[in-house]
């Protein structure tokens, strides 16, 4: 069981904190829940049902920096490249967003960063559902890597786009 004060990733829901367990009233059954505040934006909450296996599974440790550090290194040399085909790759990146932190996401994110940057310069944009793709792995990206080495998403950012768009 977790502990109270615990931080770890919650799914595509980013870093949170695990406030408290309490019993909760969900669709008029009570159940010990987790509380879980997300780090990056405390207005929010999760109640997460204890005995929900599919729920709880979903949590996970933050990655430390070496993890996080090879990753980015993995998909900078990554050999994955851009999809034509629009539904093709809309499905692609749809099934590693779902994934959550990876490799492959930060993958993902590197082709889009130099997708954006090549349609830029023709004074063109990336599709909608590309551009949605980019700011979900950002926000997956950019919290964990925030909160494992204690600086702004922002900051972490701008770091981790830099060392994917440098090559």
């Amino acid at each position: 069981m977790l502990e109270v004060n615990e931080v770890f990733v919650y799914g595509n829901n980013g870093v949170c904190r695990l406030d408290e367990i309490r019993s909760e009233d969900i669709l008029g059954k009570k159940c010990m829940c987790y509380i879980l505040t997300p780090v990056f934006d405390d207005h929010s909450k999760f109640y997460v049902p204890v005995n929900n296996e599919t729920l709880t599974a979903s949590i996970r440790p933050v990655m430390v920096k070496e993890k996080l550090h090879e990753m980015v290194v993995g998909a900078v040399n990554s050999d994955m490249s851009w999809e034509q085909n629009d539904r093709k790759r809309g499905e692609t990146f749809h099934s590693i967003i779902v994934g959550g932190l990876s490799q492959d996401l930060l993958t993902v994110m590197k082709i889009l960063l130099s997708r954006k940057k090549e349609l830029r310069s023709t004074v063109r944009r990336l599709h909608s559902a590309d551009e949605k793709a980019l700011a979900a792995c950002k926000k997956i990206v950019g919290e964990e890597f925030a909160y494992a080495f204690g600086v702004d998403v922002n900051d972490a950012l701008s770091h981790i786009e830099q060392e994917l768009t440098a090559a």
